[in-house]
């Protein structure tokens, strides 16, 4: 018997729904050859979100920055910005953890959402925030300023998000960016 070999492939998918609306999507799927010569697919989780709604997380202009890797084990998008500009909730959530890191996050925040499968972590914030754990915050709530604390070099907001169960609790890096993007187009 011959071992599975397991490869990328385009996928596009077809289903009909009801009433004959038909919806069709594309994307790429892990797939592995099977020993009697067949194809098994199984789809990839969506890199893209699946809803607009969300706030672009720093108010005021910005310029993207080092994004997940960057070399050095990065795990999240630098938004660079002015100090002081605010800082708001991506997604509605409550906070997990408001804390302070000398030797990475400096001032930080991290919200789990509450309507979404996400961790929303927040690094870098010109001072410790008035928050608590525990609190309700609203999509688009000021939460901070961008500032340049801990282990930093210029004013910027290191955003993250983290799958259940959660950052630094077994859950897994996510890439921000397709997020980031939705939510800055309909600002």
């Amino acid at each position: 018997m011959k071992p599975s070999t397991a490869f990328w492939r385009p996928v596009l998918t077809l289903t009909t729904t009801i009433l004959g609306v038909f919806s069709i999507s594309a994307g790429i799927a892990e797939a592995s050859s099977t020993s009697s010569g067949g194809l098994s697919v199984k789809p990839l989780a969506s890199a893209a979100p699946t809803s607009t709604k969300g706030a672009f997380p720093v108010r005021g202009p910005v310029t993207w920055g080092d994004g997940i890797g960057a070399g050095r084990g990065h795990q999240g998008q630098d938004l660079l910005s002015r100090c002081a500009r605010p800082i708001v909730a991506a997604q509605t959530g409550r906070v997990r953890l408001v804390s302070y890191q000398a030797s990475g996050a400096g001032n930080y925040v991290v919200v789990r959402g509450t309507t979404t499968k996400f961790d929303y972590v927040y690094m870098h914030m010109l001072r410790k925030p008035s928050l608590r754990a525990g609190q309700t915050v609203r999509a688009g709530q000021r939460i901070g300023l961008v500032g340049s604390t801990g282990r930093s070099s210029t004013c910027h907001l290191h955003f993250e998000m983290w799958t259940r169960p959660g950052w630094y609790k077994g859950g897994d890096v996510s890439d921000p960016v397709p997020y980031l993007r939705t939510w800055r187009r309909s600002r």
